[in-house]
């Protein structure tokens, strides 16, 4: 058996995930990727994926292909928000959002905790959102999805801090991604001066630098640290 760490991250399309994903496998991991939009198992980028399903099936089969050692997990869902008033907050369409950023989350990390917990270690890091701590006006159902993963953090941390595992959460905004911060926003002479504005630091962040703390969490000398929900905002919160 390797002695490389195994990794499993979620929606490697999305987000900052590709470059997460890329900076895990040139750090030594052996790195398992998923993601809806892949339906088989195969390659992409170099990196190793398995087609989508359940969370339950996905660390299941991952965790085969891994020989039974699942190391860490990086959960990260990605998905676009578009502005909703609050007079237009009905469950229909609240819903999607918590489905998918919040109850696949967290059941992601249940199933993963139960594969880590035989060998006593592992390593789970939430990919989310510092968006609901400093208020984003508009984005009440999204905001409100990525709060209930970081507040889920602190109970997982506890559940599993004896068997040797860590929960902890990677919470940015203001990322230069497609997803969120497109660079047509960005260049757009009104839109992207105003929306520097916002940021204290007076500029973007990198997806490498969201993918360098997830990789400190996933695989650095940082097991002691759980139950932490670190923004990464250039100082926004």
């Amino acid at each position: 058996m390797s002695d490389r760490p195994n990794v499993l991250t979620t929606d490697i399309r999305g987000f900052a995930n590709p470059v997460i994903a890329r900076r895990l496998a040139s750090a030594g991991a052996n790195v398992i990727g998923c993601d809806p939009g892949i339906a088989t198992d195969g390659d992409e980028e170099g990196i190793a994926v398995i087609g989508w399903g359940s969370p339950e099936d996905i660390v299941a089969r991952a965790a085969a292909r891994f020989g039974g050692r699942l190391d860490a997990i990086v959960i990260s869902p990605a998905m676009p928000a578009p502005r909703l008033k609050a007079e237009d907050l009905t469950i229909e369409a609240l819903m999607p959002y918590f489905q998918r950023l919040a109850a696949e989350a967290i059941a992601f990390a249940g199933a993963a905790i139960k594969v880590m917990r035989p060998n006593k270690a592992g390593r789970v890091v939430f990919g989310t959102s510092s968006g609901h701590i400093g208020g984003i006006p508009g984005f009440a159902a999204y905001a409100a999805a990525r709060a209930a993963v970081n507040g889920a953090v602190r109970s997982l941390a506890l559940e599993v801090a004896a068997d040797g595992i860590s929960v902890n959460a990677v919470a940015p905004n203001f990322i230069q991604t497609e997803t969120y911060y497109p660079k047509a926003l960005l260049e757009d002479p009104v839109k992207g001066p105003k929306l520097l504005a916002r940021v204290p630091m007076g500029r973007l962040g990198e997806a490498e630098e969201v993918a360098a703390l997830v990789e400190l969490l996933a695989l650095g000398r940082s097991g002691f640290v759980s139950g932490q929900v670190i923004p990464i905002s250039g100082a926004w919160c």
